[in-house]
């Protein structure tokens, strides 16, 4: 892209700063703030809106190419005892999963700058190597024998610089009859003293520095390290052996061992301890995947709290991205009298253009409106940069007489996605891992105004997440509703107090992604007599956590669900918070127990009208019901998929906690068999999962009163914003909305 950017904040209140990177192509490019108001260009709606703010970034500036770095590895600071020049040992145990992808580096001091100093690797034929340098002479020595994917190696190497040999032992954890990878080789080699450099001692990849002297990194290994360790001596067969049988490291090597690293401690936060007494003390860059199974778990445990020791590996990806750590291109202070709401620092470039959104909240500890519209950013960042290559073959989700062809990437912001490696919840690692992590410290070119998602309508796409949820934003001003917003982070940090300064709560149109502490503030709010409008689908679905050192990360280990990828066994518990991962259903707080209703269902071709029920008559639903056709039928239309009901649809179920006095005013369905019913509830596999045979492939519409004059209003499906604007906003599904925000505004 010629323009992109970020911004270190999502939300932030009037008088605060907000810090932006932007990468240019071009010398130079302008930046002013907007108001953002409708981001949907479909020429069925009512077009993009977007409305320009005076403030003190407005301008000209300077231009800067800044890449993206990703890759996660750890690193050790740089001392006199880690510079070993002469016979020297590595062990660790390694579990590669990219063997044949390049060259690899798993351990050592190694300066690529000039090619100096020593490190463990994986040669690009994917043999276990030592790497050796001066600016004279190199010795590069492999075991000649590839090793296999996903398989444990107890991994030595040691360099005698006395008698100059190297041993290599490269042995699998679990030997086969005549085991192909198995080597344990000694080589007679050209003595090579090792320079000292100012290198960091690293792992799983090493560094260098540029033309401009920045930090970079090579070599990024995949795949996961346990227990690594380096000698300053070159350990016998039989020391070697002993740690191979666990033997502690300070009882092997005569009083040479440099370090001992230990994945054991710190799940949850970047710092690695060496256990060796020397103080090599280390960090984890790009937050790499902790209290992963390690060469010692054979499935005795499932919680890394409990058995620490068999949770000693940490699993490096060459695509991780924590924090771009761009320079900044420019700050903004929000002015003191910005009202609350969508806003974007808007860039361009000759013909390149680029937005990043911020949200601002009124001042603090107060409100200016009776609304509050709960911004799903933590959904936002779960499909941050979703580019579609999570194994699937998207066009076998439709319908074989569809003709749906998948095109992808086929936009500048789509390939800049793929092209830089950067990833959502729903891809997958290089390694074909799932992506469990996602930081909001990067660009994210699906959070943008005029994004359409590649998937809907057949593939012919349609706006989801940020931009789907400008049509409630636009639909909110166009009715005249005074309205706050605030995040799902904001929610998170803040608590009940947030919900409390408000009459109504209004969600998203996917809000997916929620934290316990996110739950349980909502249910205190609705306990307390709070109202809730839930006006999407896939909601309060998936456990959630943010990283235990900063809010700027969210994690999500997949399991048990309708999913794209899912966790390997051993792995459910997250780092963060060591809670267990998966669906908030299989911890006992289903969505239904919350707002009515939970995820049934998908489907990526079309969306249906809701039909009425009976219920829709009940008295109670009176004002909801108020001025709207009195046909059967309503929603019939919108600008996602054609129809109000689609996507992704939730269902009433009062097994799974919807009240018993709750009404399903109205349900859609007669969907396609594109729409399957969620994997998590099909117990057997019996061909009856399609929407056009199974009663659960509905979305419903629920309402019903809460304690202490509280209530809850739920569409049941993520289409529904897409249809508010319709007929100049004059529809019945606007008329509902309408209906029950003014209900729940007022006192009644």
């Amino acid at each position: 892209m010629k323009v992109v950017g970020y911004a270190n904040k999502l939300s932030l209140h009037p008088g605060e700063n907000i810090e932006f990177m932007v990468s240019c192509q071009n010398d130079t490019y302008h930046a002013d703030v907007v108001r953002l108001i409708h981001g949907d260009t479909s020429q069925d709606g009512p077009g993009f809106k977007e409305e320009y703010v005076k403030t003190s970034i407005d301008g000209e500036y300077t231009g800067k190419v800044q890449d993206i770095r990703n890759g996660s590895y750890v690193t050790v600071p740089n001392t006199e005892n880690l510079n070993i020049t002469e016979s020297l040992t590595f062990q660790a145990w390694i579990y590669p999963t990219t063997t044949t992808l390049r060259e690899q580096t798993i351990l050592g001091k190694w300066s690529g700058s000039d090619s100096i100093g020593y490190r463990m690797v994986i040669t690009e034929n994917g043999c276990l190597g030592l790497v050796c340098a001066n600016s004279k002479k190199s010795l590069n020595i492999s075991s000649n024998v590839p090793m296999r994917d996903g398989v444990w190696y107890f991994a030595a190497i040691s360099y005698d610089a006395e008698n100059k040999q190297v041993s290599i032992y490269q042995i699998p954890l679990t030997i086969w009859p005549n085991e192909p990878s198995l080597s344990q080789t000694k080589t007679n080699v050209e003595f090579v003293k090792i320079p000292k450099t100012d290198a960091p001692f690293m792992m799983a990849a090493h560094s260098y520095k540029n033309k401009d002297s920045e930090f970079l990194i090579d070599a990024k290994y995949n795949g996961k390290i346990d227990s690594p360790k380096v000698y300053s001596s070159a350990l016998t067969k039989d020391e070697i052996h002993r740690l191979k049988g666990e033997a502690p490291a300070n009882e092997v090597g005569e009083g040479n061992l440099v370090a001992a690293w230990t994945f054991t401690t710190n799940f949850s936060n970047s710092n690695v301890d060496d256990i060796s007494g020397n103080g090599h003390n280390g960090r984890v860059i790009n937050r790499p995947y902790r209290g992963m199974t390690g060469h010692l778990w054979r499935g005795q445990e499932q919680n890394y709290k409990i058995a620490p020791e068999l949770y000693g590996a940490v699993h490096f990806h060459d695509d991780h991205l924590d924090n771009a750590e761009w320079e900044v291109g420019f700050k903004l202070k929000v002015p003191e009298n910005l009202r609350s709401g969508v806003y974007a620092a808007r860039l361009k470039s000759n013909d390149g253009e680029d937005y990043i959104p911020f949200f601002v909240r009124p001042p603090k500890k107060t409100s200016t409106a009776p609304i509050l519209f709960l911004v799903p950013t933590n959904s936002y960042l779960a499909y941050a940069n979703f580019h579609l290559n999570n194994g699937l073959d998207f066009a076998t989700l439709f319908s074989d007489d569809t003709g749906v062809k998948f095109n992808h990437p086929d936009t500048d912001s789509d390939r800049y996605m793929v092209d830089n490696k950067l990833r959502s919840l729903y891809d997958r690692h290089t390694d074909g891992s799932g992506v469990a992590h996602s930081s909001r410290l990067r660009p994210i070119l699906n959070m943008r105004p005029k994004y359409i998602f590649p998937l809907l309508d057949n593939m012919k796409g349609a706006p989801h997440q940020f931009n789907a949820d400008l049509h409630l934003v636009d639909w909110l001003e166009q009715m005249g509703h005074e309205f706050d917003v605030a995040t799902d982070e904001d929610l998170h940090l803040e608590g009940t107090e947030l919900l409390n300064r408000y009459q109504v709560v209004v969600s998203g149109s996917h809000p997916e992604y929620w934290t316990g502490e996110m739950l349980d503030y909502l249910e205190e709010y609705l306990v307390g007599g709070g109202r809730h409008m839930y006006l999407g689908g896939n909601g309060y679905y998936w456990v959630t956590s943010f990283g235990a050192d900063s809010t700027h990360s969210i994690e999500v280990r997949r399991h048990r669900g309708t999913e794209a990828w899912e966790a390997a066994p051993g792995e459910y518990y997250h780092q963060s918070t060591g809670e267990l991962g998966g669906l908030w259903r299989f911890r006992g707080r289903p969505p239904q127990q919350l707002v009515g209703v939970g995820f049934t269902s998908q489907g990526f071709d079309a969306s249906n009208p809701y039909r009425k029920s009976e219920e829709s008559k009940d008295p109670r639903a009176s004002f909801i019901m108020e001025g709207v056709d009195e046909g059967d039928e309503f929603g019939n239309y919108g600008l996602v998929q054609g129809g109000a009901g689609g996507f992704e649809i939730d269902r009433a179920d009062v097994e799974l906690g919807t009240p018993p006095h709750a009404l399903v005013l109205a349900t859609t369905d007669g969907f396609s068999d594109v729409y399957q019913h969620v994997i998590e509830e099909v117990l057997l596999n019996d061909g009856m999962q399609g929407g056009t045979v199974n009663p659960l492939v509905r979305g419903d519409m629920v309402y019903y009163e809460g304690p202490n004059n509280g209530a809850v209003f739920s569409t049941g499906s993520i289409s529904w914003c897409g249809s508010l604007s319709h007929n100049n906003y004059n529809n019945d599904v606007s008329k509902i909305t309408n209906n029950v925000l003014k209900r729940f505004v007022s006192e009644e």
